[in-house]
């Protein structure tokens, strides 16, 4: 996925991607992290992914960051669509909040960044003028 154009706000954030996979030279690298990450990823649900999160004026968009590009392997972007989204919630999380951003097709896109309550009504605002 590239990067989005016509940027409204962004975060540098991560990423809950249920199918993330460490990339081979990841497991070459880091070996003794593997059962580590394996534990981490069946409590939590999926790895958290760094990159950043750009609101456009069309969709919420995830985009790894280089260093997380080689470190998985398949693709961890995500998209969702500002009219699909149904609902934007932001929750606790440590260190960072948490936002869930929901699609009408129960897709849920999770991430978590500094300043997450005002970037998720910044999200709510977008999504409202979509109606």
């Amino acid at each position: 996925m590239t990067e989005p154009s016509d940027v409204i706000a962004w975060k540098y954030a991560n990423a809950l991607i249920a199918d993330a996979e460490p990339s081979g030279a990841a497991k070459a690298f880091g070996f003794w992290l593997n059962p580590f990450m394996s534990g981490m990823k069946t409590a939590m649900g999926g790895l958290w992914v760094g990159g950043r999160v750009a609101l456009t004026r069309e969709a919420v968009v995830f985009t790894p960051n280089a260093v997380n590009v080689l470190a998985h392997s398949g693709e961890t972007s995500r998209k969702a669509d500002l009219a699909r989204i149904v609902e934007v919630v932001d929750r606790f999380g440590w260190f960072t909040r948490i936002v869930d951003v929901r699609t009408d097709d129960d897709a849920t896109l999770t991430f978590r960044c500094y300043g997450a309550p005002a970037f998720a009504e910044q999200i709510r605002r977008a999504v409202s003028t979509m109606s």
